[in-house]
């Protein structure tokens, strides 16, 4: 922080919350989790419409803590520093890189593909429609799907080593 900075900072009276947390480079929850535990003076509150603000005497008293690492109530307290290499904020201007399409699930029978995959069997539809002809001629009616599942899983497994 400048002196320019402090100087023009501590002219003003009062200071919104938003004000000290620019003041303290700190984002506001991060300055919420330090006023929960007492690091800083609690904000006074307008009586007009309960926004908060500090005093001009409490700032510099809280920007006292973060310099000293001594707290309001004379404890340590450690502050953790952001990383310069970090950017803060993204930019509304760089467009972000497309998202990956998660892939698509073989219609027929999308639970057992579902399970399937989960089990890091990847196959087709055509595939499943093979598994389930070979596994169970008259159809898969009346079977449990855990059963239907696991047959075919260990279809494909055999298919694998063989």
């Amino acid at each position: 922080m400048t002196n320019a900075t402090t100087t023009t900072e501590s002219a003003k009276a009062v200071i919104s919350l938003a004000e000290m947390c620019r003041q303290l480079e700190m984002s506001r929850s991060h300055f919420y989790w330090h006023l929960k535990r007492g690091n800083f003076h609690q904000p006074l509150k307008l009586a007009c419409n309960g926004r908060p603000y500090y005093t001009a005497d409490m700032a510099q008293e809280n920007l006292q803590v973060k310099e000293t690492g001594i707290n309001v109530s004379g404890e340590y307290v450690v502050f953790y520093e952001r990383r310069p290499d970090v950017q803060r904020r993204p930019t509304l201007s760089a467009p972000r890189p497309p998202r990956p399409k998660p892939a698509r699930q073989p219609e027929p029978n999308s639970s057992l593909a579902a399970g399937l995959g989960s089990l890091n069997v990847h196959v087709t539809s055509d595939q499943i429609k093979a598994a389930l002809a070979a596994c169970f001629p008259n159809g898969p009616q009346g079977e449990d799907e855990a059963n239907v599942l696991r047959t075919v899983f260990k279809y494909f497994k055999r298919a694998e080593s063989a």
